[in-house]
């Protein structure tokens, strides 16, 4: 006899719709293959009229409490995201002892402590797979297939809208603005592309990566984010002739106990298995000590993926029951390390007067603070200002900052000085600082 999954689904957007088409159109082939019979029995959205005429054989209400309360469903699937009432939903839910599965980053980023230890009270599982890459198993990875390994490092391109731009950048030589109306026009970003461009969306998900990785908490709110915004594409042919591409990544690692977690463009080598994701694909590398790297590849946003994301909590609790994959229980709160202890190698660009003793005043700012220089491009030119691209060796990000802020007001310097971190470690392990 089949095991059941009865489901009570709130929200209907994009996500929520791909649930329920893909439980409509696979259920039989599903419980085929692992003996569990979901079901959706109500369906809960503000706007009652437009699901009523895009599903069947439902309820249909928008009152949030009539799933909750409902004695008849196991599983509560919520995908209305943001915090409130997301929170009072997810909470109450788990009171009441439902499974829940949910694809909300932002309430686990920054509110995944109470939900978490509220879980771990309850006969209840909680299943987050579709709130980190969409379809591909990130959080599965660390929760269980790599649980017998200490996990040092967690990066990835994490969000899909990004790498779709910078992909359009590199590959077509396209400005920023004609990338972004790109991505808009086909649909990989929002009117509004803020909280992707600006590195929001990223810093929720390296968030939820690293406290599943190292085991501690981490507030969201701590955690430094840069977007793609000021990325030129001057800066995208730099970086290609010099043998890098421009990612934007979110990074993880643990450093001495303490955790060194951000979210910012990047420089990698063209070797770099990362540096060959392109477009709206996402993809996530875990550092194992028993494992070594592990990649994960696909696509990280979208109805689909993600449906099948949260149809896969679904069955997982269903098939194991709940303790099957308890909820997290992070050690205490980590430290996150300041610039002062992060040491990476960095591309500047500036745009300066083209005349003698130029370069050797900058070199001295630079050499001031203790930043070694690796090599200078400097074309030459018939306008005032030229670019002057400089790559530095290791150094601290705070002795670097310091000597950028005394570059930043040199009268032969126009406009802020570009900075790009570079990350040369490579998928062996290998270092070419």
């Amino acid at each position: 006899m089949a095991r059941k999954a009865t489901c009570g689904l709130i929200g209907f957007g994009t996500v929520g719709s791909g649930v329920y088409a893909l439980l409509e159109k696979n259920a039989a082939l599903i419980e085929q293959r692992t003996g569990v019979a979901v079901s959706i029995t109500t369906v809960c959205d503000l706007r009652t009229d437009e699901v009523r005429k895009r599903t069947a054989g439902v309820a249909v209400t928008g009152d949030w409490r009539q799933v909750v309360d409902d004695p008849e469903i196991d599983t509560v699937i919520e995908l209305i995201g943001g915090l409130d009432p997301a929170k009072a939903i997810v909470l109450a839910a788990l009171e009441r002892g439902k499974n829940v599965v949910t694809a909300n980053k932002k309430l686990l980023a920054e509110d995944g402590g109470e939900i978490f230890a509220r879980a771990r009270t309850k006969p209840a599982g909680l299943g987050f797979e579709a709130a980190v890459g969409g379809g591909i198993p990130c959080i599965l990875s660390l929760r269980s297939g790599l649980v017998g390994n200490r996990v040092s490092t967690v990066m990835g391109i994490l969000n899909g809208t990004t790498n779709y731009i910078l992909t359009q950048m590199t590959d077509g030589g396209l400005s920023f603005d004609a990338a972004l109306a790109i991505a808009q026009q086909k649909g990989f970003a929002e009117a509004d592309p803020t909280f992707d461009v600006e590195g929001f969306d990223a810093g929720h998900k390296i968030a939820i990566l690293s406290m599943l990785a190292f085991g501690r908490s981490v507030d969201y709110r701590a955690v430094p984010m840069e977007g793609i915004t000021k990325i030129r594409d001057i800066d995208i042919a730099y970086a290609r002739e010099m043998g890098y591409v421009i990612k934007l990544l979110g990074i993880g690692k643990l450093v001495g106990g303490e955790i060194d977690i951000r979210v910012h463009p990047t420089m990698l080598p063209a070797r770099h298995p990362l540096a060959a994701v392109r477009n709206e694909f996402n993809a996530v590398m875990l550092e194992g000590d028993m494992t070594g790297p592990v990649v994960l590849y696909g696509r990280g946003a979208g109805g689909a993926p993600t449906a099948s994301a949260i149809v896969s909590d679904i069955i997982a609790i269903a098939s194991n029951g709940p303790g099957a994959a308890p909820a997290p229980a992070p050690a205490g709160g980590a430290g996150v390390i300041g610039p002062e202890k992060r040491l990476s190698r960095y591309y500047l660009r500036l745009t300066t007067q083209d005349r003698p003793g130029i370069l050797a005043q900058i070199a001295g700012a630079l050499g001031r603070c203790g930043i070694s220089i690796a090599s200078v491009i400097q074309r030459e030119g018939s306008a005032e200002y030229v670019p002057l691209v400089i790559m530095t060796h290791a150094a601290g990000e705070d002795r670097l900052q310091e000597a950028l802020g005394e570059i930043n007001t040199y009268p032969f310097v126009r406009d802020a000085a570009m900075m790009i971190r570079v990350e040369d470690a490579d998928a062996l392990g290998e270092s070419h600082e």
